[in-house]
């Protein structure tokens, strides 16, 4: 896997209200804010916020940058990591989760711009 962590995301609620509270903490606005997800850059690395139905409190999960995704999904399977669901596909690229042996969730991130139309 690359050693390159693409972001950091955290599952929140409502999303309009967690950009408001998020912009004032940080006093910056967000790079751009869709209807599921909205990203703040800070000092080189993403903080994204992501539309959850996920319990409060359910904490960040760690994208790491994937190209191509499916690469890095196959060699997860040869090591027996256990999945969680299947690759979304998204306008702001591809996501798939997986769980260390702890059971933490991490994440792989393909950019849009690496998605072959």
């Amino acid at each position: 896997m690359q050693a390159k962590i693409a972001f950091i995301a955290y599952p929140v609620s409502n999303l309009d209200k967690a950009v408001e509270f998020y912009q004032k903490v940080l006093g910056k606005k967000p790079l751009f804010h869709r209807e599921d997800w909205a990203e703040f850059e800070l000092g080189g690395q993403k903080l994204a916020l992501q539309k959850d139905t996920c319990p409060a409190g359910t904490g960040a999960t760690v994208y790491f940058l994937a190209r191509p995704i499916e690469g890095f999904i196959f060699r997860l399977k040869e090591l027996d990591t256990a999945m969680i669901g299947n690759i979304e596909v998204h306008s702001y690229g591809k996501l798939a989760r997986f769980k260390d042996p702890d059971g933490n969730i991490l994440g792989l991130y393909e950019p849009p711009n690496d998605i072959k139309k």
